[in-house]
Order: structure tokens, then C-alpha cells, then sequence
């Protein structure tokens, strides 16, 4: 069962403004949680392996694929402290 997103996850996605309509984002966060729990750090090809078959009516792929980035890059931090 994949990993519900994380509280960097979540609030990446709210700062970058990812969601517009909303119709993928169930789908997107519970998908990139699962990416992120098994690969702290993906490349941004990783990223868009992973997320490959998700559909977004509105486009946001690039502020997506944006916000698991910056997730994956502040949880790299907070394990550092």
C-alpha cells in the first residue's frame, strides 16, 4: 500500500500552486508519496517514470513535478538535523 504524502509534500504542493481543478491530485500526491518513499532523492526523470499515467485536465505537470522536488529536497534536509 503506498505511503499517504507527507507534511513537505503537502505543503510543496500549496506553495507552488499545484492544484487548479483538482480532478488529479489524489492520484498525483498519493503517487509521488510513494516515489518519495522509496527514493529520497529522484531525478527529475525518475520523477516523471513515476508519475507517467497520471493525467492532468489542467497541465500542471511542470509546478508537479516542481513541488516533489522541493519536497525531496527539504526532507533531505530535515533528515540532515
Amino acid at each position: 500500500m503506498p505511503e499517504p504524502p507527507t507534511e513537505e509534500q503537502l505543503e510543496a504542493w500549496i506553495e507552488l500552486e499545484v492544484p487548479q481543478c483538482g480532478y488529479c491530485q489524489n492520484g498525483m500526491l498519493i503517487q509521488a508519496a510513494d516515489l518519495l518513499s522509496t527514493n529520497r532523492s529522484p531525478t527529475e526523470d525518475q520523477i516523471r517514470v513515476a508519475m507517467n499515467g497520471h493525467l492532468c485536465r489542467c497541465g500542471t505537470y511542470p509546478k508537479i513535478l516542481a513541488a516533489i522536488k522541493r519536497a525531496a529536497v527539504v526532507m533531505a534536509k530535515e533528515r540532515v538535523r
